[in-house]
């Protein structure tokens, strides 16, 4: 018998069907397309833990897997799907290389990186190759100390594709009025031929989703009082399917038991 995942499997759980992605269906749109046919530079933004890392990576498995399904679900099992499950579970991954499949694949942590890092890139393979996808992970992240700089030649003359990922924040105006903003200049952001945002899932979406992953076949979490539980825990974590993970997690050291309490008790402003 399989024992059920630990606290931290949970919190770090990942998708292995496009199904099982709660809300962010026009991104999940853009990658089957991509899958389908071919990706282009395409800059992903939203809020944090709205799924913008999980489902591009799962995208990225998908393209990257010779082993697919017909609903373009990644097999999970394979070398290259391996090695993105690596990148997710070390949140490394800074010039990690794929080989011996139709498309490479360079991630590239741009919160650790440094500008001398980004300069040799080019000594990368791949990057000459309109079929090898380099990711930049939290892209924003580059405008400190200028790094955006240096990675506007190679946003413009460089084959490869290029997909990035941004948190966007609410900001507010000089009226008092909340904008979002992803913390981009306009020339990094003018590079990328599609811009797609993260949608967050409906209720009905979210209260599947935690009761598909609470099943005793998967997570094996009982939630107490379910019908006032669930909607707690939805609202409190502002429909994010990060946030909502992390009071499971807790649950699972705690008798595998989710209470209202618990959810009522639980610190969201911390993961922000």
């Amino acid at each position: 018998m399989t024992p059920d995942p630990a606290s931290r499997e949970i919190e770090r759980w990942s998708p292995t069907k496009w199904s099982e992605i709660a809300g962010n269906s026009g991104l999940i749109r853009v990658w089957l397309d991509f899958i389908r046919n071919s990706p282009c530079n395409t800059l992903v933004t939203g809020p944090r833990r709205s799924g913008k890392t999980r489902t591009i990576l799962h995208g990225i498995k998908s393209l990257l897997c010779k082993l697919r399904s017909d609903s373009l679900d990644p097999c999970g099992l394979c070398r290259s799907c391996q090695a993105v499950d690596a990148i997710l579970d070390e949140h490394t991954g800074l010039f990690r290389e794929l080989a011996g499949n139709d498309f490479g694949f360079v991630p590239v942590d741009c919160q650790n990186i440094s500008a001398e890092q980004l300069r040799a890139l080019r000594d990368k393979a791949g990057w000459d190759d309109e079929r090898c996808i380099y990711y930049l992970d939290e892209i924003a992240a580059l405008g400190a100390n200028g790094r955006d700089k240096v990675i506007l030649k190679p946003l413009d003359e460089w084959p490869c594709v290029w997909i990035a990922s941004a948190v966007t924040v609410n900001r507010r105006d000089g009226r008092g009025k909340k904008h979002q903003k992803d913390g981009l200049s306009p020339d990094v952001r003018s590079r990328f031929a599609q811009k797609v945002g993260t949608t967050l899932p409906t209720p009905s979406e979210l209260t599947k989703w935690i009761k598909d992953r609470c099943r005793e076949e998967e997570w094996n979490i009982h939630i107490e009082q379910e019908e006032r539980t669930i909607p707690l825990l939805i609202k409190r974590a502002r429909y994010r399917v990060g946030f909502v993970k992390q009071p499971i997690a807790v649950a699972a050291a705690r008798g595998r038991l989710l209470t209202l309490d618990l959810v009522r008790d639980f610190n969201f402003e911390a993961l922000e």
